[in-house]
């Protein structure tokens, strides 16, 4: 009679003692719950492949390449033109062919020709999240270049009134004016002295283009392809982004490259 009573306790104990064990503090293992995608290590390669119903300038391929390493950094390449030579003149514009073409401004998107640089790139809700830089074809000539301390304009002060605003830049002046055309065009920088009238200087139409759309931004000590994005900056900040993810097998990668707020192309990588 006793031990009846007794054994349904012990089973009650039993119970109450395994639901404490899976509800408590303490982890329990009940197998391997990774999913591929979930870290950016599952994005470490080599991916080779295409943008859907997109072609790139300047040979109209529709190739895109792209590679991550396990910290995150990487690079990216579009279209399947040679890889442009390094600049070595600061004076005139880059590519010296001129393209992108210098009288529409500098690459609005990304061009084949160049090795991109991809930033901050994280893992969110499974998939892999970059930024990229369009100005970073002419990284290497921004590198070349003088900083200049020039006045570019004005600024309300209050008290003061309107005082000259400074800045650093890679013309020795703001603004200026272009005259002529084809091989007689000719560009000038506007120069501003204390206390003197403004005066022109001729430069190259190629640097004058370039500078004027602010590819560069500098500081008293060099210049670097613009914008400069503060450290920290999530992906979606960069003037581009990549945003994709693995199939179930971790062998493909599809997602959106956002190369404007206007401008979303579908790319598909395959693992090298």
């Amino acid at each position: 009679m006793n031990q009846f009573r007794i054994r349904p306790l012990l089973l009650l104990a039993w119970g109450a003692g395994a639901s404490l064990a899976c509800s408590g503090g303490g982890a329990v293992n009940i197998g391997n719950t990774s999913v591929i995608g979930a870290q950016l290590s599952d994005y470490a390669a080599t991916w080779d492949g295409y943008a859907q119903a997109y072609t790139f300038m300047p040979d109209g391929s529709d190739r895109v390449r792209l590679t991550i390493g396990t910290d995150g950094h990487g690079t990216l390449r579009v279209g399947n033109a040679a890889l442009l030579p390094a600049p070595t003149d600061p004076n005139v514009g880059y590519p010296a062919a001129g393209q992108p073409d210098l009288f529409t401004g500098p690459n609005q998107g990304l061009w084949g020709g160049v090795v991109y640089p991809v930033y901050a790139a994280q893992v969110q809700q499974d998939r892999i999240q970059a930024g990229l830089k369009p100005n970073d074809y002419y990284g290497a000539w921004c590198s070349l270049q003088t900083p200049y301390y020039i006045q570019d304009s004005y600024v309300n002060s209050g008290d003061a009134g309107y005082v000259p605003n400074f800045v650093y830049y890679c013309l020795p002046g703001a603004g200026g004016t272009a005259s002529g055309s084809g091989a007689d065009l000719q560009c000038f920088t506007q120069i501003s002295a204390p206390d003197a009238s403004p005066s022109n200087q001729q430069v190259d139409c190629g640097k004058f283009t370039l500078c004027n759309k602010n590819v560069c931004e500098c500081t008293a000590s060099s210049c670097v392809s613009g914008p400069v994005v503060p450290a920290g900056t999530l992906p979606s900040g960069y003037p581009a982004e990549l945003d994709a993810a693995l199939d179930s097998t971790g062998k493909t990668l599809t997602g959106t490259l956002a190369l404007s707020t206007d401008l979303r192309v579908t790319v598909v990588l395959t693992r090298q």
